[in-house]
């Protein structure tokens, strides 16, 4: 059969009438079709459908780029041209495909031989790695899996693999031919994705090994289609880091910066309606109703996808590098003001209708409403941007679908063998090596718990010890807390509280004081990180800070102490548990808090003084219950 664009186009009796013969039979094997290891390429219909074993071969052929086959498809052109049974075509050669092809009429050994041939190597050496390393990465992408339907904030992230899936099926062709020889580069980017890998077990800090899932495939990327592929994939690549969720404690602070900044523009915009509102912390007064801006409305679950979606749209946006940036930064207070307007809407019809509009269904859709207007606040700054270009643009012609640049294929340096067996054995090697860090778990070291804090005071001490709600209990994760009132003799106040950690992970952290003291109605109005020294000689460092409530000052010094070290920076501190995680196989400590009222009559220097006594009090018994 001959295909309709070709240079015979006659029916079946009026070809063999031309070629002087009768149609050649088709080959059986075992009662059934021979694969044909190639597809119609003429441009109007396919002459017949193809049978399921037929359409595995074709994109077998499709994929490979078999030498073989290749010179069958030459050979079949050059037949076709002086006058044989037209063959295959070669690349932008003849028209003519089919059953009538020497293939189709070839011995059924010989077919099934040349078939098998169609399985190149390189795709088989690529399967056995992204096997073994999908084995690795199985309890970090369960973790990944976990935290997107755990967390709102998070729950776009399902979208985004698919989002860059869909970028590379639209650019398929550029794609096949940037794709270049085996690539040592990839087997050591393979290799930094496994390190991560090990660092992530070692410290039980799951966003290195989930950094390490995008790593290893840009590995597989580079390993088995060249430093030329890995270019031309390098935007749908990017695009999953979107979908690695950030570490809890960087949620929490940015969930808190983002509750203050809304609350007071939200109580900027109730006050410009005329409506009497407070603002103390978190807490909106009305009068009648008290509001509290929660995590829940703190705007990150606008922000993360609509950050993703503002990556997006200054991808396909066709303008200068700074719009496009520009295009993405509008994305955070597009996210800040609209949930400002939320906040604001909210309380107003609280105010005029009753609570039920601050909570279940009707507050729901309230945010999916806000979270459209974010939509068109960014397409109205596209639109401006297309507007005043030169020429101008049409809004909807500016966003295009994106083109992947195509990269010229670098030949390759070395054969497949060595770099499938280095990648083969570098994937072995990490299972090895994290089966050694799984089994060598983190040390949780002997201590005395926080009950035994009262008998270090005595009975010239008045103690009172403080219940922590259960719901702040859930979120604060701890393993051993205490919340302590003591009074001397002298008069002296303190409040004490301590939280100890066995092991930090999984997001079990410590809430920063200065994130939670604001949210309680407490103003900071002076804070400072104070160095000194142990009695041992060992540095101390501390955060001091000065609160305000109306009439009502306090004096808070408070410090991370951990594993011997008493640090103030949050920074630091995560910094020295990567460490300790990994050299000593420790991630235990705790957070220290004292409080004093500063009184009417006493300066702040006295407060201080009160506290820095007392702080040196807890360092003669405090390594009991947090171990150095």
């Amino acid at each position: 059969m001959v295909c309709a664009r070709g240079p015979h186009r006659r029916s079946g009796r009026a070809w063999r009438h031309r070629t002087g013969g009768a149609r050649a039979p088709r080959a059986r094997s075992a009662g059934r079709h021979v694969a044909r290891p190639y597809l119609d390429r003429c441009g109007g219909r396919q002459p017949r459908r193809l049978p399921p074993d037929e359409w595995v071969w074709a994109a077998l052929t499709a994929f490979s780029r078999s030498r073989e086959l290749n010179e069958y498809c030459k050979q079949g052109a050059r037949s076709a041209s002086s006058g044989g049974p037209p063959g295959p075509p070669a690349e932008g050669g003849g028209r003519t495909c089919g059953r009538n092809s020497p293939m189709a009429t070839a011995d059924p050994e010989s077919v099934a031989g040349r078939g098998r041939l169609l399985v190149e190597p390189r795709l088989v050496a690529l399967l056995a790695a992204a096997a073994g390393l999908a084995v690795l990465f199985w309890e970090a992408a369960g973790n990944l899996w976990f935290r997107w339907g755990q967390q709102q904030e998070l729950s776009h992230s399902y979208f985004i693999p698919l989002i860059s899936l869909y970028l590379v099926w639209l650019n398929r062709e550029t794609v096949l031919k940037s794709a270049g020889g085996p690539s040592f580069a990839g087997v050591a980017i393979i290799g930094a994705a496994l390190a991560l890998l090990l660092l992530g077990q070692l410290t039980s800090i799951f966003l290195f090994q989930h950094v390490g899932i995008v790593v290893a495939i840009a590995g597989l990327v580079a390993g088995f289609g060249g430093l030329s592929l890995l270019r031309t994939v390098a935007a749908p690549v990017a695009f999953l880091f979107f979908a690695v969720p950030p570490p809890y404690w960087v949620i929490t602070v940015l969930s808190f910066n983002f509750q203050q900044v809304s609350s007071i523009l939200g109580v900027a915009m109730v006050e410009l309606m005329g409506i009497p509102v407070h603002l103390s912390g978190n807490i909106i007064d009305l009068g009648d109703y008290r509001l509290q801006v929660a995590e829940a409305c703190s705007g990150l679950r606008y922000l993360f996808p609509f950050l993703s979606l503002g990556v997006m749209a200054a991808y396909m946006y066709r303008g200068p590098l700074w719009q496009r940036l520009a295009i993405v930064g509008a994305t955070i207070p597009i996210t800040i003001v609209m949930n400002s307007v939320r906040i604001a809407v909210t309380a107003a019809l609280v105010q005029a209708y009753g609570a039920e509009h601050a909570e279940g269904a009707l507050h729901f859709f309230e945010g999916w409403v806000v979270f459209l207007f974010c939509l068109a606040a960014l397409f109205a700054l596209i639109a401006v941007f297309a507007r005043t270009a030169k020429p101008r643009i049409n809004p909807l012609d500016a966003l295009t679908t994106p083109d992947l640049p195509l990269t010229a294929p670098v030949p390759a340096r070395t054969g497949l063998a060595p770099v499938a067996g280095a990648a083969l054995a570098l994937v072995a090697a990490g299972y090895a090596l994290s089966q050694i860090a799984t089994v060598d778990s983190l040390v949780i070291p002997e201590r005395r718990d926080f009950d035994g804090v009262l008998a270090e005071f005595d009975d010239s001490w008045g103690k009172e010890v403080r219940p922590i709600d259960p719901t702040v209990a859930e979120v604060l994760g701890a393993d051993d807390t205490i919340v302590l009132n003591l009074s001397a003799a002298n008069g002296d106040v303190f409040n004490l509280y301590m939280a100890y950690l066995d092991a930090q992970r999984d997001g079990r952290s410590w809430h920063s004081p200065r994130q939670c003291i604001p949210g309680g109605g407490w103003k900071i109005t002076r804070h400072t990180i104070e160095k000194t020294k142990t009695a041992g000689g060992k540095p101390f460092a501390y955060n001091r800070m000065l609160i305000e409530n109306g009439d009502s000052k306090q004096l808070v010094y408070y410090w991370y102490d951990q594993r011997g070290r008493k640090v103030a920076n949050e920074f630091v501190m995560k910094a020295w548990l990567i460490a300790d995680a990994v050299t000593r196989k420790r991630s235990d400590g705790a957070m220290v808090r004292l409080i004093t009222p500063v009184l009417d009559g006493m300066t702040v220097a006295e407060a201080d003084a009160k506290l820095q006594a007392m702080q040196a009090r807890l360092q003669t018994f405090l390594p009991a219950y947090v171990p150095d």
